[in-house]
């Protein structure tokens, strides 16, 4: 029986210019990249500053702690008529206005796809809204939108932006 052993190949300079070259461009952009603040992946980070929260009984509470400038990030809550007559859904949103960055963020309220509201956070304070009948069994989804304008600003964006929002039913009208 024989075993072959072989001596340990060695490298060439060309051959190490050709490894060592990419790896330390790669290190550089990385680096550069670290520095200036670039994201690693397209996708946006906003959706980890913002919770929706149901609460007890039939509200919700909106926590906006992080957002970048130019970011949005959209969640939804779905409210549910589980009597068996039909009920008239109502509203409301009790914040104060916002200081988050300044002043500017937006908030869009929509409620199937029709737009309940749509300005500065925090400025639809104390306004009930007639929002229409729920069948018996049936449903209604509201879906929650905050943006912040590119030119807001990031830095020191100040103490989180907090609306809770509640929905009454209470039997419909007879007609």
């Amino acid at each position: 029986m024989t075993i072959a052993t072989t001596a340990p190949s060695r490298i060439s300079a060309a051959q190490a210019k050709r490894f060592i070259i990419p790896v330390a461009v790669i290190a550089g952009l990385a680096v550069l990249a670290s520095v200036a603040g670039i994201p690693w992946t397209g996708a946006s980070e906003a959706a980890t500053g913002i919770r929706l929260q149901a609460e007890p009984g039939q509200g919700a509470t909106l926590t906006i702690s992080k957002l970048e400038p130019g970011d949005s990030a959209t969640k939804t809550v779905t409210i549910r008529n589980s009597s068996t007559t039909e009920s008239r859904l109502s509203f409301e949103e009790n914040a104060d206005p916002a200081t988050f960055a300044g002043g500017a963020l937006n908030l869009k309220i929509q409620q199937d796809g029709h737009t309940v509201y749509d300005g500065l956070f925090g400025e639809m304070n104390d306004v009930t809204q007639d929002v229409g009948n729920l069948a018996p069994g049936g449903s209604s989804k509201f879906t929650f939108t905050v943006s912040l304008p590119d030119d807001a600003p990031f830095a020191n964006q100040g103490a989180p932006a907090v609306a809770t929002y509640t929905w009454v039913n209470t039997d419909a009208p007879e007609e």
